[in-house]
């Protein structure tokens, strides 16, 4: 599949961002973080009309922008976590919302299940392991654990009810998105360990890409059906 052109500017700030963490330049690193949003949403704007749906996923997209730089600042003065984490936090309940209405049925409840328990078993081993380290962190942290496993769970109830394309962008970007929350929640909170923000930053641009590419894919499967 040839790449779109509108993809390039993303690709071009993720590459140098990922280079300059790579490579320890954090100055460089902190100038791109902000961009890589704005990348994505350059190329999902361009490959799709305007929308309903649109304005949900600029806005999840915007909100995540907002957390990028907001955690930017978290070193300097810990309330820029809280707010980062807030920024994301939101971004996941709208993705949540996304994920139960990117469907090709009018089936859009969420309806839990037994394999569903995966994610809530892998969020509570995840949680225990940094809860040593939270103290006043703890009722947001275990609040965003809660939603980002939600959001994990939506992705997955797409299953059967969606072209297969799409359904595999939008969950292994989930299931990226939860390891690098899981990553950085390590790193903050548990033992801290080398490349940590490389590794995070990495798996966090996978993420929001293939969910944003699952998406386009999505809406263009939807318009050539009509």
């Amino acid at each position: 599949m040839k790449t779109p052109k509108t993809l390039l500017p993303f690709f071009a700030f993720a590459f140098i961002h990922l280079l300059a963490k790579l490579m320890d330049f954090p100055t460089m690193a902190d100038f791109t973080k902000p961009l890589l949003m704005l990348g994505l949403m350059i190329y999902f704007n361009s490959e799709v009309p305007k929308t309903v749906l649109s304005k949900f996923v600029n806005a999840a997209l915007f909100l995540s922008l907002l957390g990028d730089v907001f955690l930017i600042f978290s070193d300097a003065q810990p309330i820029f976590f809280l707010l980062g984490l807030a920024s994301f936090l939101l971004a996941h309940l709208v993705y949540i919302f996304i994920n139960l209405n990117l469907v090709d049925t009018e089936d859009r409840k969420l309806k839990f299940n037994w394999h569903d328990l995966l994610f809530g078993v892998y969020g509570l081993v995840i949680f225990q392991q940094i809860k040593p380290g939270l103290r006043d962190m703890m009722i947001p942290a275990l609040l965003y654990t809660i939603v980002i496993c939600i959001m994990g769970i939506t992705a997955s109830k797409r299953w059967g009810k969606t072209d297969k394309a799409s359904f595999w962008w939008i969950m292994i970007g989930a299931l990226f998105f939860i390891i690098s929350d899981s990553i950085l929640a390590i790193n903050q909170f548990g033992t801290p360990f080398p490349q940590a923000g490389f590794l995070i930053m990495l798996t966090y641009i996978i993420a929001q890409f293939m969910i944003v590419r699952g998406i386009v894919e999505f809406i263009k499967s939807l318009k050539a059906s009509e």
